[in-house]
């Protein structure tokens, strides 16, 4: 019996391809609107029963219920085979000689072909009532919400763009940074031939200049300071600030500076199979020469042949926090250096023990000094200075306070041009020193010396401005301009003020918003590229970007750390915040994706400090709770995701106590470590650590961490860099290679 014959006729309309699916649809910029009207019209009208018009004129247009349902099913069929691949089972001999004879309709990944969405878009539009005869917007009518999903492979400029921004200024600072400081031979540490590098009219315009316009900067440096020298508001700035009679040596290191032990703190310190031991007292000095003197050092472009050239200096007791002092560009640089009374000094003060010690509320206002060392240079290039260890560091001025602890400081580090009135009658002037102290105020200090002196002992009876936010103490601050100071609190507020003299009596912030909802423990600002944007880190675990501008509506955060960090800075040359977590992992935060965290390092040890960023060069420091610094330039892993992480350790620290009584106790000095490749897996897999089965935690004695670091701010000697130990000791070395 002969088999029933079956319709050859497609179920659905017949498809017609030409180079471009949205052309042939009617919908392009080029084809004139009403040619489009009266297609489309016309073609609407045609009925699968119609006759009178052949399937291959039919291309896109309206089409009647009977088809949308037909269209319906062979887009479910497709849709249910692999890559729109069909099923041979479901169609019969015909349909299989129809479908070969005709091209199969292109698909996408997800199965459904393009002309297809056309079509139901515009039917989507159409049962809205919406008489659009194109589905493209217009330019000034587009919308974009949300962003690039960091964690999807998306092309390079689309990376640089989600990373830097779309804007020239931040992608020609990239650029310059990238040709400069992307060789692999600065890949931990800066080398002295790159610092050396001057910059030329050929350079990226914005490059030199961290992404700001060049007389942006010029003007700052320049007309900024005019107030500073003003007759009438820097008088009566300078006036503000008054300081006692010079006090006498002895009285004042009894009082303010910690008791020196009797004995004195042993050093071993040299090549791992040869070190020699040494005997430091207070403030005493050790030159590296006196231990590596005997090793050769191999062939470089360093500007000496030995192998370590710095300093060593023993305080006696726990460095709280140093810093170098900004636009020094002479032979002479200049180191603040912080550390409190012993716990017996205390104890003998009138205050002590008046309530229970917090970090909210203010402590007793025991007695303090912030020592200013000298160390001096000279000349290794063109350019940069190593260096001079023919002259010992020395002990410059000593400033005494009766306002308590002495917490945090922070330098003003706007550029400022020399003039002359900085030097006058013999006076030296330093800078703008900022600084919290115990009793929970904010206090800026004008800092001058007399270089005729060997050491001065100066005692400050009121600063050149003080503040205090209501309700609570000051934690933590960064400078945003020569005139301008943001603060943290221990509410979660955060308080601007203005250091210009006023008639009020007490200076009023103009800015004061609660930003977290407990104690603010770092804040940095992204200066010079952003300066409107602060980051901020607080003790519920929240670390955060905002704008002064909106704060509420203009904010982003990472994801929320158990153990929250304690320090933040801004690198403006990665332009970056630089951080760390609980997991010993550096981290580093592009303000432009600040939400997407990126490993900047693994620590051996849990990370207790870091080194505010240089404005020459994107190494970062990382001081550890096991005694090591660690030094990485993140730059080429921020460029490229795939690259090898690299970073070397500068040193690493033991500290043991002493056999004899009144020992300062014992340190021994690993260092002349190799540049080595670390993996960031946050996985047990990619640890190469061992692994004894369960997670362990080290806990290391307080005098073996690694306190304060510090990289020099200055062009000439921007390879300099120093850190403090929990035991005393201040190291100062030049690590240019």
């Amino acid at each position: 019996m002969a088999s029933a014959r079956r319709s050859g006729r497609l179920k659905g309309p017949r498809a017609v391809y030409t180079n471009d699916p949205f052309e042939s649809a009617g919908i392009t910029d080029e084809s004139d609107s009403e040619e489009q009207r009266k297609s489309a019209t016309r073609k609407g009208k045609r009925r699968r029963g119609d006759d009178s018009a052949s399937d291959d004129e039919f291309v896109a247009g309206e089409v009647n219920d009977e088809e949308e349902e037909e269209e319906e099913d062979e887009d479910a069929a497709d849709d249910g085979n692999k890559n729109g691949a069909y099923n041979p089972d479901d169609m019969d001999e015909m349909d299989m000689d129809e479908r070969v004879a005709t091209p199969m309709t292109p698909r996408t990944p997800g199965g459904r072909s393009r002309l297809n969405r056309v079509q139901s878009q515009q039917k989507l539009l159409e049962s809205s009532g919406a008489t659009t005869r194109s589905t493209k917007a217009p330019t000034n009518e587009t919308r974009v919400r949300g962003c690039v999903d960091p964690r999807e492979n998306v092309s390079k400029p689309m990376h640089y763009i989600s990373t830097f921004g779309d804007d020239d200024r931040d992608l020609l600072a990239v650029i310059f940074t990238r040709d400069r400081w992307a060789r692999g031979v600065d890949t931990c540490l800066p080398t002295r031939h790159t610092l050396e590098i001057q910059s030329t009219a050929n350079d990226y315009e914005y490059g030199p200049t961290w992404g700001v316009a060049p007389e942006e900067i010029e003007k700052e440096r320049t007309s900024g300071w005019d107030w500073y020298y003003d007759k009438v508001i820097g008088a009566e700035l300078r006036k503000a600030q008054s300081i006692g009679p010079q006090l006498k040596e002895m009285d004042a290191r009894r009082k303010y500076l910690p008791k020196a032990k009797k004995g004195k703190h042993t050093i071993l310190m040299g090549p791992v199979d040869d070190q020699k031991v040494f005997h430091l007292g207070h403030h005493e000095s050790l030159n590296f020469d006196q231990a590596w003197g005997d090793t050769k050092a191999q062939k470089s472009d360093r500007a000496s042949t030995k192998v370590r050239e710095g300093w060593l200096i023993s305080f006696g007791q726990k460095i709280q926090c140093l810093a170098w002092a900004p636009n020094q560009d002479g032979i002479s640089q200049y180191l603040a250096v912080v550390t409190l009374i012993t716990p017996e000094q205390k104890e003998k003060h009138t205050s002590h023990g008046s309530e229970p010690f917090s970090p909210f509320r203010p402590a007793p206002s025991y007695p303090c000094a912030l020592q200013l060392w000298e160390f001096k240079g000279k000349q290794a290039g063109l350019v940069t200075r190593t260096l001079d260890m023919e002259t010992k560091p020395l002990l410059r001025l000593v400033l005494c306070t009766d306002w308590g602890d002495i917490r945090r400081i922070a330098w003003c580090p706007m550029a400022r041009e020399k003039r002359e009135e900085d030097d006058q009658n013999g006076i030296k002037t330093i800078g703008l020193l900022a600084g919290i102290w115990g009793d929970g105020k904010i206090r800026v200090l004008d800092v001058k010396l007399d270089p005729g002196k060997k050491t001065e002992f100066v005692k400050f009876q009121s600063p050149v401005f003080e503040a205090k936010s209501p309700s609570n103490v000051s934690s933590c601050l960064t400078w945003l301009s020569p005139t301008d100071i943001a603060v943290g609190c221990s509410d979660g507020f955060v308080a601007i003020w203005s250091i210009l003299p006023t008639s009020d009596m007490e200076p009023i912030p103009y800015f004061y918003k609660p930003i977290h909802t407990s104690y603010v423990l770092s804040i940095t600002s992204a200066y010079p590229t952003n300066s409107h944007l602060i980051a901020t880190t607080s003790i519920d675990g929240e670390t955060r970007l905002w704008s002064m501008i909106n704060p509420e509506s203009e904010n982003t955060a990472p994801v929320r750390q158990r153990q929250a960090p304690g320090h933040l800075s801004y690198s403006p040359i990665l332009q970056s915040v630089y951080s760390y977590d609980e997991n010993d992992f550096g981290r580093l935060m592009p303000i432009h994706k600040f939400f997407a965290t990126q490993s900047a390092g693994r620590m051996p040890s849990a990370v207790i400090s870091l080194a505010p960023c240089s404005f020459f060069h994107p190494s970062l420091l990382f001081g550890t709770a096991g005694g090591e610094v660690v030094a990485t330039n993140p730059f080429r892993r921020l460029l490229y995701s795939k690259e090898q992480h690299w970073q070397q350790t500068w040193f690493s620290h033991d500290w043991a106590p002493g056999l004899e009584k009144d020992s300062s106790g014992a340190s021994r000095f690993y260092e002349a470590y190799r540049a080595e490749t670390q993996s960031l897996a946050r996985n047990l897999s990619g640890d190469k650590r061992p692994q004894l089965g369960s997670s362990l935690t080290t806990v290391h004695d307080e005098r073996t961490h690694v306190t304060a670091l510090g990289w020099n701010p200055n062009r000439p000697t921007a390879g300099w860099a120093c850190a403090g130990m929990g035991c005393g000791l201040l190291r100062v070395e030049d690590l240019a290679i």
